[in-house]
């Protein structure tokens, strides 16, 4: 499960990547048009076609992987229960529920995390674990996710009347600063997700 997880989050960053390319062909191809360059139509289209098809990929790839993600993290969250104390803050189910109610999935995601983390890391060799500090990596990760989710609803609402080519320019601009922010995020992600997992071999 996490060897899939990780494949998945590889595919997410390479859309991203892929939409900062996108956006670097589009913002020449604007430039050109705002020197002088004749506007054609069909060529226009073709882009905005192109940008929409990655849109699309990086909506599929984000759910895939949401799901994905959540499997992995249920199972993880319940090995807790086969080592050292056999406790856990949350059940395994609340553990990914939390990632679905809007609004409380801004703060308790981080909390279902960083108990996954400490416990696994320690062999869960202790009841509370609510005294120990979050690991660095682990606040960075959740930061930056939560930066690119605000980023992105911000882009959505700026963008979404972008006509003329100043503000599609702008637009694409916005858009690959998002997509940078994003790719930051997914390989933070992925570390998470792997040093929790490293940690939870040693269960054996």
């Amino acid at each position: 499960m996490a060897r899939w997880t990780t494949y998945l989050l590889c595919a997410c960053l390479a859309l991203e990547a892929g939409t900062i390319a996108t956006g670097l062909a589009r913002r020449a191809w604007l430039d050109r048009v705002a020197a002088g360059a004749p506007l054609v139509a069909a060529e226009a289209a073709a882009r905005d076609a192109q940008y929409q098809t990655i849109d699309r990929l990086k909506l599929a790839a984000f759910l895939c992987t949401a799901i994905v993600w959540l499997a992995w993290l249920y199972r993880a969250y319940g090995n807790l229960a086969l080592v050292g104390s056999k406790r856990s803050r949350f059940a395994p189910s609340w553990a990914v529920g939390y990632w679905l109610i809007p609004l409380v999935n801004l703060v308790w995601p981080y909390a279902v995390m960083r108990d996954l983390w400490l416990r696994s890391a320690s062999l869960n060799d202790r009841d509370g674990y609510d005294s120990l500090p979050p690991p660095q990596l682990l606040s960075w990760w959740w930061g930056i996710s939560l930066t690119w989710a605000m980023a992105g609803w911000v882009l959505a609402f700026l963008t979404r009347d972008a006509r003329t080519p100043a503000e599609l320019a702008q637009a694409t601009d916005l858009g690959m600063v998002v997509s940078a922010v994003g790719m930051i995020a997914v390989v933070l992600a992925i570390f998470v997700m792997r040093g929790i997992d490293r940690a939870q071999q040693c269960f054996e």
